[in-house]
């Protein structure tokens, strides 16, 4: 593969990254913004066009407030790939992300970070790592991450994301990840999984009452800061 895309779908991810993090404060958030200017230049799609646009727009507290009562409040959005498979979190999926960190440098460090590693943030920022080492002569593990783990539960999370009755920032948000998901699997030729007949595992979970995530507190959720020890070696 071209190295060239190989280090720009790295950026990518990182990029993806970021919204998904709670964030104390906007130091990163220039950064992002550095890269929503970027990847502007060359959008996917018209309506990823659009989408980058819209995102532009926001600052650092607007996108906070979102994230709040889209992702991080009492929302019906799980982050945990294993909820999607089995209506829960620590599950098999988890053990999958494990076994790519095994084939890598790379652990989490579990003082501090207090999410699991498949957490949909961790996956991201795990596949950017990994691109990054490959672009740089590394062994290739950024395609059994998504052929085995994301390309199995990311479009639920689009949809449900998409779903939401107050999404403005997520909502373009969705439309580019969307985008560069099928940019991914024509890249590496991988094919979206089958559509279940009815509910879903993860809404069949989701529709039993209460639903507890063992996303962290308000007090204690994941910073990006705490992410960048978890994959060093």
């Amino acid at each position: 593969m071209d190295k060239n895309i190989i280090k720009a779908r790295a950026y990518f991810y990182e990029f993806l990254a970021y919204p998904v993090f709670f964030h104390t404060n906007d130091e990163k958030f220039a950064r992002w913004k550095e890269q929503l200017g970027y990847l502007a230049q060359n959008p996917l799609s018209e309506q990823s066009e659009v989408a980058f646009a819209n995102l532009d727009k926001f600052s650092f507290e607007e996108l906070a407030n979102e994230q709040n009562d889209v992702i991080f409040g009492f929302s019906n959005i799980p982050l945990n790939a294993s909820f999607y498979e089995e209506g829960r979190d620590d599950g098999a999926a988890r053990l999958r992300v494990i076994e790519c960190l095994k084939l890598s440098p790379y652990r989490r460090d579990k003082e501090l970070c207090k999410d699991s590693e498949d957490y949909v943030g961790f996956i991201f920022l795990a596949m950017a790592t990994f691109l990054n080492d490959e672009f740089n002569g590394a062994k290739n593990i950024s395609d059994k991450l998504f052929r085995e783990t994301l390309n199995l539960f990311i479009d639920e999370f689009i949809s449900l994301i998409m779903a939401h009755k107050d999404i403005n920032f997520f909502s373009s948000y969705a439309t580019i990840l969307k985008d560069f998901i099928e940019l991914e699997r024509s890249i590496l030729g991988v094919e979206a999984p089958a559509k279940p007949q009815g509910d879903s595992v993860a809404m069949a979970a989701l529709k039993k009452e209460p639903f507890q995530s063992k996303m962290p507190t308000f007090k204690t959720k994941l910073r990006w800061e705490e992410f960048s020890p978890v994959i060093s070696h």
